[in-house]
């Protein structure tokens, strides 16, 4: 019969955890997570089912969690302790010659398979998962193809956050029309950062082959101090300094635009400008803009200050909604959407 038991641990809301199917696709179980608790979905010969218990674990601790069929059910325990135990009539999986084989996805979904979900789920999850114990043989066929991988690895310690190793972006296709007043469009952002290098494009609009707007980390002149800098193309319209900002504390940035006025603000400091290269970037807002997080896509040489990806934490809300990674049109495989390597002092 089917069991799995592992260590979880997650500040994510939702995404699959694991996924299991028979050779021939006609059973299945996911186990996934949604609003932080457990749910079951599964299918075999004689049905489909659905069900979520337990407290949410999406806390950032370790939780052991196992999922095991017996008789007639299907048990699911968190720290040893039943939380859900579904009615299953029939084995989820029928044997072949005394041997039960299945196909295991873990943290996702293959392919097609999507549609035919009891209910429909965001499959992308980021957690950690140790202590594997798969079909009662351990952690066999898990191991080689996660030691290989570095960036599969468990980071040792992690808070809240999202992290940008330096090698890619994540791209969001946002409406940031306004509707609540006379002005024509409104970007309203904060976020907070924890840059791990002094260069690198944390937020930017592209429009075709132009970058109208970008939010970048420069290394400033000073040796104690780097620069955030907002440019429109490849001019600079806004400035601040500030104190080394590569270190383990979080910083607040705010950037508020509209067709008039752009305000940046670190910390508590503020700079305001008015510059006449907003009409360019009202052009491409009245236009069609796609949005960047932590780097940008091929744009011409000159068409912007910095082109480097953004390495470090961060968190970004825009227009009054925190921005989900793993709700992004695309996002680098590396980015890790919801845990930020805590820093030991």
């Amino acid at each position: 019969r089917f069991t799995a038991e592992f260590d979880f641990r997650t500040y994510d809301a939702e995404g699959v955890i694991l996924y299991a199917e028979s050779l021939d696709n006609t059973a299945w179980i996911l186990l996934a997570l949604r609003d932080g608790k457990i749910e079951i979905q599964f299918r075999n010969e004689f049905g489909t089912k659905v069900t979520s218990g337990g407290k949410a674990i999406n806390d950032g601790l370790w939780h052991i969690i196992s999922v095991e069929e017996l008789e007639h059910s299907i048990s699911v325990k968190i720290a040893k302790e039943a939380v859900m135990s579904i009615n299953s009539p029939g084995t989820l999986f029928k044997q072949s010659q005394g041997f039960l084989e299945t196909k295991v996805y873990i943290a996702g979904l293959p392919r097609k398979v999507g549609s035919t979900l009891v209910k429909q789920i965001n499959p992308r999850l980021d957690g950690c998962i140790r202590a594997w114990n798969l079909m009662n043989q351990g952690h066999s066929g898990v191991k080689e193809v996660i030691q290989e991988k570095q960036s599969k690895h468990c980071l040792v310690a992690v808070g809240r956050g999202s992290f940008y190793p330096g090698t890619g972006m994540a791209k969001f296709q946002i409406n940031y029309n306004n509707l609540d007043s006379a002005e024509d469009w409104l970007i309203n952002m904060t976020m907070t950062i924890r840059p791990s290098t002094d260069t690198g494009v944390m937020f930017a609009l592209v429009s075709n082959e132009t970058v109208p707007l970008a939010l970048s980390i420069v290394d400033s002149n000073s040796s104690d101090s780097q620069k955030i800098i907002v440019t429109i193309g490849n001019i600079t319209v806004a400035h601040l300094e500030s104190k080394k900002l590569c270190t383990p504390r979080k910083v607040l940035v705010g950037l508020v635009v509209t067709k008039q006025q752009l305000e940046l603000s670190v910390d508590s400091h503020t700079d305001r400008s008015s510059s006449e290269q907003l009409s360019i970037l009202h052009q491409a807002m009245m236009a069609n803009v796609v949005t960047y997080l932590g780097g940008l896509p091929d744009v011409p040489l000159g068409a912007t200050l910095v082109t480097a990806f953004y390495n470090g934490c961060m968190e970004v809300k825009v227009n009054n909604r925190q921005l989900d990674l793993d709700e992004a049109i695309s996002k680098h495989n590396d980015i890790r959407s919801h845990s930020c390597p805590l820093i030991m002092q």
